[in-house]
């Protein structure tokens, strides 16, 4: 083969692998959907604060809320349904692919540790030993297919739950909640671009954070200025004082 041949043929490759698109989880149309046979709620109410192994053939359902194309989910997915949640702990990449905001899934606990992490109810492999980290992903695309699946071809864009600051409650953490009526009240004098946390206060001076990863597609950007609407996972740390915080998925999800 020519030298030049051979050169366009390598380019063509990488340009291929750069455009993932991962068909590991595919909806089956011919495979009839599982049953949940517990909600996300109970399982919930099921957790008393200590990490656990379920070993029974639990099966909950709901709706992906979140995606990892902006990178400020990494690795991991929420679902939610009748305002209660979990995440993931998928531990791949580009999960938008397979799993897209709106897309209904079924989820296969068995085997699986269930744990939280800023009120967080997190769903993954049961950790190493001497880890720190409550659970571990899941790792492999074989292993999460083994117990994520999703359901249908139809998407149904979450609505997020409108709420004010004061109606902020644990129970909700993991949910994707939207509150109006925000403005940016930097704490100190760094770059108001939207790393790291951010803090936010209503009318009433209530505050809430948002957290963005250094290393998502909008951490650079600038927080607007002015009234906004953000919308985000709301997530709880209870060091200190405590306090809510909303983790976007994206830039859009701050709204004039």
């Amino acid at each position: 083969m020519p030298r030049f041949r051979r050169i366009a043929v390598a380019f063509a490759a990488l340009l291929t692998a750069g455009c993932y698109d991962s068909r590991f989880g595919e909806p089956d149309g011919n495979a009839p959907e599982e049953p949940a046979t517990e909600t996300i709620a109970a399982l919930r109410a099921r957790y008393a604060g200590t990490p656990f192994t379920v070993t029974g053939d639990i099966v909950v359902a709901g709706t992906v809320t979140t995606s990892d194309r902006a990178e400020n989910f990494y690795r991991t997915l929420c679902i939610e349904k009748d305002e209660a949640a979990v995440e993931v702990m998928a531990g791949i990449d580009h999960l938008h692919n397979d799993f897209p905001t709106g897309c209904h899934v079924t989820l296969r606990l068995k085997g699986l540790t269930v744990a939280e992490s800023r009120g967080v109810l997190q769903i993954g492999r049961p950790p190493a030993a001497g880890s720190g980290y409550a659970t571990d992903y899941i790792g492999s695309q074989p292993a999460l297919a083994a117990v994520l699946a999703r359901n249908g071809e139809n998407l149904h864009s979450p609505t997020p739950a409108l709420r004010r600051i004061p109606e902020l409650t644990p129970a909700l953490c993991g949910t994707l909640v939207r509150i109006d009526g925000l403005r940016y009240t930097p704490e100190d004098l760094s770059a108001s671009t939207w790393s790291g946390y951010k803090r936010f206060a209503d009318s009433d001076d209530n505050t809430v954070y948002t957290y963005v990863r250094t290393y998502a597609r909008f951490a650079d950007t600038d927080v607007p200025v002015g009234t906004v609407s953000l919308t985000g996972i709301l997530q709880y740390n209870a060091a200190g004082d405590g306090r809510y915080i909303l983790k976007l998925r994206d830039e859009s999800d701050c709204r004039p």
